[in-house]
């Protein structure tokens, strides 16, 4: 840890978004053994109720080295081991303003027992006295860093403790299993032969659970980032109109003039629990502006990124050979719909007389004609690999953590196979104890702990 002792520091940091220029209320949070003793000599109070723990009283923060006043604040202190880090924190709720903010933490720095904090540390402290485990931990910085409403529901669900139940589940199982296998090691002639057939039938309940986690697990870039839509089309069919329809805001310029989008626009909304990311991307067409073809060949690229497509063509100017090639690069399994917009423009008449592909979805997206049909093809094809089975969220290196044990008990399947020596099986068990311990943080070493929470934000 760079050869700071996390416990014996006090740290300080903002601990809240500020805006540039301004904001409401912003937090800044000291938290260590010389906390209080540090905020007493920056704050002057009346209140009875100053440094009560888990009290708000009202004060004023001063400059020490010249007794001058800086802002009006409420304070809130908090005495361990009952506090977030389980050390003694002080938080100082003052005007948000960025001036203000900086001034008042440039002071409590500028005191000798009290340092910056690094990233996540707070969240490490938690960690590391026993207050949260690491799953929790790194739950709190999916939970900050959320797009989405269902994504941040599953994040809290970690941040109480569902992973860590769903591990303990699991590792128990693995206990249980390695206790009769270790018994049996020490006291064979005291037990009957060993079986090999009810032993693979534990071993592959326990395996299909680990499956199941890492199989949703792999639903959760989905969950956090939001499953990808592309609109794309030629020039003014709409797609930028669609977009702020299904935004309800206007994101998007929307002009008559052809190649107005020149790069892309990226919405994140939730439709029936569906994480969603709508890419407005620039109109293809033919042209010699060179920042547009940038855009065009941007959103030609997005057909291979994209999770999912939507076509957009003006019914005005009807289907032609280029919206053909257009929508034979993109894979069938991709495509949600094609649209043909702008049917307020056109008769009945016309409507019937216009070739367009089968299944297309006639639209006004001026007119909000159709939306409701389009968000129901949105949801049918896209609630294969959305969240309404998922109830955690597990990141990169949880996920790393189910594949080794799973990994273990694959190769226990080995060595029942082969009807090895069936103490060699308790050498697999564990392994899957440990890498299950890993994810929770029993099993970890500092450097790992140091990079985990250093991808955290400064304050938490």
């Amino acid at each position: 840890m760079n050869n700071i002792d996390p416990i014996r520091d006090t740290i300080a940091a903002i601990a809240s978004a500020i805006n540039v220029g301004h904001g409401g209320v912003a937090v800044i949070r000291v938290s260590g053994k010389d906390a209080i003793c540090i905020s007493k000599k920056l704050i002057k109070t009346k209140s009875k109720f100053a440094w009560e723990s888990h009290r708000v009283f009202h004060g004023y923060v001063k400059d020490y080295r010249d007794n001058k006043l800086i802002d009006e604040i409420l304070i809130l202190v908090m005495k361990g081991p009952n506090s977030f880090t389980g050390e003694d924190i002080v938080e100082l709720h003052c005007h948000g303003g960025v001036v203000v903010v900086n001034r008042i933490l440039e002071i409590i720095l500028s005191q000798k027992k009290v340092r910056l904090a690094n990233p996540g540390e707070f969240s490490q402290r938690a960690f590391l006295n026993g207050k949260i485990d690491l799953s929790q931990a790194e739950s709190i910085n999916q939970l900050i860093s959320s797009k989405n409403v269902r994504a941040a529901e599953l994040a809290f669900n970690g941040v109480k403790g569902l992973i860590n139940s769903r591990i303990s589940t699991l590792k128990n199982k693995l206990i249980n299993q390695l206790a009769e296998i270790e018994a049996r090691v020490d006291f064979e002639e005291e037990f009957i032969d060993f079986n090999y057939n009810d032993c693979s039938k534990n071993i592959n309940l326990i395996k299909n659970d680990l499956k199941n986690l890492i199989e949703n697990s792999k639903r959760n870039s989905y969950l956090h980032n939001g499953i990808s839509i592309a609109l794309i089309g030629k020039t003014n069919a709409g797609k930028s109109s669609l977009l702020n329809s299904l935004s309800k805001q206007r994101k998007a310029i929307v002009t008559d003039i052809p190649g107005t989008t020149r790069d892309i626009i990226e919405v994140n909304l939730t439709i029936k629990n569906i994480p969603l990311s709508i890419i407005d991307t620039a109109g293809i067409r033919t042209t010699n502006d060179v920042i547009e073809k940038i855009g065009i060949n941007k959103s030609l690229e997005m057909i291979s990124k994209a999770d999912f497509i939507i076509y957009i063509f003006d019914l005005q100017s009807g289907f032609d050979i280029e919206d053909k090639q257009i929508i034979d690069k993109i894979p069938k399994s991709k495509l949600i719909t094609i649209i043909g917009n702008k049917k307020d423009l056109l008769n009945q008449k016309q409507l019937k007389e216009i070739k367009t592909p089968k299944e297309t979805l006639l639209l006004s997206i001026k007119n909000n004609f159709g939306e409701k049909e389009l968000i129901n093809k949105i949801i049918s094809k896209c609630s294969s690999i959305g969240s309404d089975n998922i109830d955690i969220l597990l990141n990169e290196r949880q996920l790393k953590n189910l594949s080794e044990c799973l990994n273990n008990l694959n190769d226990i399947d080995k060595i029942i196979e082969n009807q090895l020596p069936f103490d060699l099986i308790s050498i697999e068990l564990r392994e899957a104890v440990k890498n299950l311990s890993k994810l929770t943080g029993t099993e970890l070493t500092e450097d790992l702990l140091d990079n985990i929470f250093s991808k955290f934000c400064i304050g938490k």
